[in-house]
């Protein structure tokens, strides 16, 4: 039974560990089981911030590579 306990609350706390962005893909994938298609949409604030100048311009201003 003290098992069982320990496994539960290892589990709620694995739960609260986890960060917004893997809750967003999370809730995409729930959301795309009918479809077989994820789709997210980042702001271009984010997109900026998570993304290397080279990337940004790359995938967001359809720039090339160089």
């Amino acid at each position: 039974m003290n098992i069982l306990r320990l496994i539960v609350a290892d589990k709620e706390n694995k739960a609260r560990l986890v960060s917004p962005e893997f809750q967003k893909l999370e809730a995409a994938a729930a959301a795309c089981k009918d479809k077989g298609v994820v789709s997210l949409h980042y702001d271009k604030e984010e997109l900026r911030k998570k993304l290397s100048p080279t990337e940004y311009f790359v995938t967001q201003e359809k720039g090339t590579e160089r």
